[in-house]
């Protein structure tokens, strides 16, 4: 039986959270407030000495060894930060927050497309985390103090204290929200934005001057819109995840990595005569608001943030993806029929709402940054984009806590206290398959299953092709769960590995690097009858060459395994 004074009782919790909410709130929005007047000077400087882009490969190398030689426990960025929310295990270096500053303002001086919330997030989570050593915090208020400062950071970058509160709360598994953070998110958000502000460091506004009344046309506009919002968002996470591959398997001193990235980007800048697609973009966002824009607007500034943040330089993804989706936005209204101005607001926020998976904190940020009318529109538009961007989004540490929909096979959701995925029941219920020739559904309760295991290096990728079709063909360990999947094997599993050496190799131990080192070995397991696996092992003989393939006979508790046994039924009152 609860306590009617139960309320009372939780007034020193409150009061000790809003005292460490204070200090987080100071810390970030001071952090904010630095890292943008810095980030300001340094666009400034590069838009009035263009010739500066010229050394954007030096710059590239600057930055791409400072992280080598001094930032290896903290180059995970944002990703660290959610794994250490998931699995608390050492306090977060300090030095990230430094580092991140002088690495993004960096990437936009000498003239990379990076953005800003990265490095906010990245300083807002790494100045609070210090506060663990100094409080005696336990993992479970750890786990919420970095959450604060997430949204903290979050909130003064962007001068959007509610979003920034929803952000830190819904970005850590998709689908699901932790409301044991709720107060200290939304305290540290006030603050920190109050303390940026109290700074003298102002943001840009963005003005939709009017807004349709609310139709059926208008509406189905909207979610016409979310859905091309959601493709592109889910474009942009994977081709730069898909860049960051490319640089990783081909170039293995990392320094050189943003070198190489930093001359593409330079002579790109060079043949288009412009600088538009570089730093953040504002004036462009500012454009795409007051007149429709060409489609290649999009597609240029997703195409230079992968190729900047894939290579190694440092900064967020946020600013980039407002350029793209308001850009996108402004094209659509070519033959969407709606206001430009307001598809431009609708993709700023959609299509970070798809690629970041937080439908919530994207409609928050609408209204507080165009107003309590968009919030239809934009909320339409947002949560369709989410349901359209699929599951993986620019975060990979990023949990799954619910599938987006029934679709969605394969997808096993996070446990809700600790986001990691549930353990498999003793014994699964019984699995049927389709007999080839009567085409009846037959129950395999007794099947003789076998495990087919096929070891690959990390970064190996599907062979053959043209070259612009082997730079983007997927990873060979994932093309094989593809295709077993096809083939109808009964399950694939895609395992990850810290560390070893394929025959021949040299030995690699993994650092949890956002990217894994393209020699890590890769295991991919495969789990069904001999038969079926040596034929998909016959039929797929050319992929697998230079492939290690192991067969062994499956087994559970010293017997042979039986997956496909209904488990018995409960006693009565158990």
């Amino acid at each position: 039986m609860r306590s009617r004074f139960e309320p009372f009782t939780l007034a020193p919790q409150v009061a000790q959270w809003l005292g460490i909410s204070l200090i987080v709130g100071l810390l970030a929005g001071t952090a904010s407030a630095g890292f943008l007047a810095a980030l300001e000077w340094a666009t400034d400087w590069r838009e009035s000495h263009r010739w500066i882009i010229a050394l954007l490969p030096a710059g590239g190398f600057f930055v791409g060894w400072l992280y080598h030689r001094y930032g290896s426990s903290v180059e995970r960025g944002n990703n660290q930060i959610l794994e250490e929310i998931h699995d608390p295990k050492r306090v977060i270096p300090l030095r990230m927050t430094p580092l991140v500053l002088l690495g993004t303002v960096a990437t936009h001086f000498f003239g990379g497309s990076a953005g800003r919330e990265g490095t906010a997030v990245q300083m807002g989570g790494s100045l609070a985390d210090q506060l663990t050593r100094l409080f005696r915090m336990r993992a479970e208020q750890r786990r919420i103090l970095l959450m604060a400062g997430m949204s903290a950071g979050f909130a003064s970058v962007f001068g959007t204290p509610l979003a920034g509160a929803v952000f830190g709360l819904e970005v850590l598994a998709i689908g699901k929200m932790r409301y044991d953070a709720i107060f200290p998110c939304f305290a540290s958000a006030i603050v920190a934005d109050q303390v940026t502000t109290m700074w003298g460091v102002g943001h840009t506004h963005y003005v939709i001057s009017s807004f349709p009344q609310l139709t059926l046309w208008g509406l189905l506009a909207a979610v016409a819109a979310g859905v091309a919002f959601g493709t592109v968002g889910m474009l942009f996470a994977r081709t730069t995840h898909v860049v960051g591959d490319r640089f990783k398997a081909l170039i293995r001193y990392a320094p050189l990595r943003p070198a190489a990235g930093g001359i593409i980007l330079a002579l790109a800048v060079a043949a288009l005569g412009s600088t538009r697609y570089v730093g953040l973009g504002i004036p462009v966002i500012l454009e795409a608001f007051d007149t429709p824009l060409p489609a290649w607007d999009f597609a240029a500034k997703l195409l230079f943030t992968a190729v900047t943040l894939g290579a190694g330089f440092k900064g967020g993804e946020v600013t980039p993806l407002f350029f793209i989706g308001a850009t996108l936005g402004s094209t659509l209204s070519w033959i969407l029929p709606l206001p430009t101005p307001l598809l431009a607001g609708m993709g700023f926020v959609a299509v970070f709402a798809g690629a970041s998976n937080t439908p919530l904190a994207s409609t928050l940020m609408a209204i507080e940054l165009f107003g309590a009318q968009a919030g239809v529109y934009a909320g339409i538009a947002c949560v369709v984009a989410y349901l359209f961007s699929g599951h993986a989004g620019i975060y990979r540490a990023q949990r799954i806590g619910l599938a987006k929909g029934p679709g969605a096979h394969g997808i096993r959701p996070a446990s809700h206290a600790t986001g990691r995925e549930p353990q498999p029941a003793a014994h699964p219920a019984p699995v049927s398959r389709v007999a080839p020739a009567t085409g009846q559904a037959v129950e395999e309760q007794d099947a003789d299953l076998w495990v087919m295991r096929l070891y690959c290096r990390h970064g190996a990728r599907v062979r053959g092709g043209a070259w612009h079709a082997r730079l983007l063909a997927p990873t060979l360990a994932t093309h094989l769960a593809k295709l077993a999947h096809a083939a109808g094997i009964r399950q694939a599993v895609m395992q990850p590995v810290a560390g070893g050496y394929l025959a021949g190799d040299r030995m690699f131990v993994g650092n949890l690097t956002e990217i894994p080192s393209a020699g890590l070995p890769q295991c991919v397991e495969l789990v069904d009858t001999k038969q079926r696996l040596r034929s998909f092992r016959d039929a797929n003989a050319a992929l697998l060459e230079g492939v290690t393939v192991t067969f062994f006979r499956s087994e559970a508790d010293g017997r042979d395994a039986v997956l496909d046994r209904a488990p018995a039924a409960p006693a009565d009152g158990v």
